[in-house]
Order: structure tokens, then sequence, then C-alpha cells
């Protein structure tokens, strides 16, 4: 399945990478703050966009986190 950038499946998907990357078993809350403001602020400041698509950028990564954190997420290896 094809997963376009800034969508909310992208960021999730970078989550779980970066988390298996660092070989951790469950994101912790601060875990999670930490990878979030990192791809904030790639959005914010490396990301060459029109503002509307930087918002909806943004807003994608909020939800994907809560998705994250409440588990209601498909991961790549489809568990």
């Amino acid at each position: 399945m094809t997963v376009l950038f800034g969508s909310v499946e992208y960021f999730e998907r970078e989550i779980e990478e970066y988390l298996t990357d660092h070989k951790m078993e469950d994101a912790s809350e601060e875990q999670l703050s930490i990878i979030t403001s990192k791809l904030k602020t790639e959005l914010l400041y490396d990301f060459v966009c029109d503002e509307r698509i930087r918002k909806q950028c943004l807003n994608n990564l909020i939800f994907a986190t809560g998705n994250v954190k409440s588990g209601e997420y498909q991961s790549a290896a489809g568990n």
C-alpha cells in the first residue's frame, strides 16, 4: 500500500519506525512527545510548502500521535 507524505498513516509509520530503530517496545508518553516534537520541527522548519498544507500535516501528525497512544492504528507489519 502506498502511503502519502503528510497523511495520518505516514506519521504513524514514522513514529513506528522511530520506536523500532531505537528498540523501544512500547511508546511512553514522554517518548511519543519527543518523537512528535522532532517531526513537528521538521515540518515547521525543513519542509517547504504552502502554509495550508503545513497546517494539514501538523493536524495529521497530532491525530497519528493520538492513534499510536491509544493503539488505534494498523502497524506496517499488519499487527
